[in-house]
């Protein structure tokens, strides 16, 4: 298995990559459609709330940091918000620093609603994962962190200005 500091093979990685990308699309589309059948954790809230709501659980947050953090548009997080500031899920208060920004944050509520989803997601890639062994798991859980490094690390470089350090989230 090659190193970090040792580039793959051309051919190897052209080969390896196609079969990575056709996979990718695989996974997308089964994603896709099982969320559908995910059941909701609270009437009003389902899957693809789940990234606001996750992102929340380390603390209060502006739309604008939530909304980068979630790599989403800000317009697209503001409505999903005010859904769940609505079923009383976030609240929304003055951003102490600037009393014309609101800060967001989970109430009791969004934080059992998180747990639900959460513990629905662990049981959920237990059942997908049971026929494998602890070291094909752990090794598993490496790779798709290392991917998810180099991902971000590779968003971060694409999207910041050649003079900004990206943020951490």
């Amino acid at each position: 298995m090659p190193s970090h500091a040792d580039p793959l093979d051309r051919s190897v990685a052209t080969d390896a990559t196609a079969r990575l990308a056709a996979e990718f699309i695989r996974v997308g589309k089964l994603f896709a459609a099982m969320k559908e059948q995910a059941p909701a954790p609270m009437p009003g809230v389902d899957f693809t709330h789940f990234a606001v709501l996750n992102n929340l659980t380390d603390g209060s947050k502006r739309v604008s940091d939530l909304a980068s953090c979630i790599h989403a548009e800000v317009s697209t997080v503001s409505r999903q918000v005010s859904h769940l500031t609505a079923l009383g899920v976030i609240a929304k208060d003055t951003d102490p620093h600037d009393g014309r920004v609101a800060v967001l944050s989970l109430t009791d509520t969004g934080r059992a609603v998180v747990d639900r989803m959460t513990a629905s997601r662990g049981a959920w890639l237990g059942r997908v994962l049971s026929q494998w062994t602890p070291e094909e798991l752990d090794r598993f859980a490496g790779d798709v962190t290392r991917f998810a490094d180099d991902l971000e690390a590779t968003r971060a470089r694409t999207d910041a200005p050649a003079d900004v350090e990206p943020r951490p989230h």
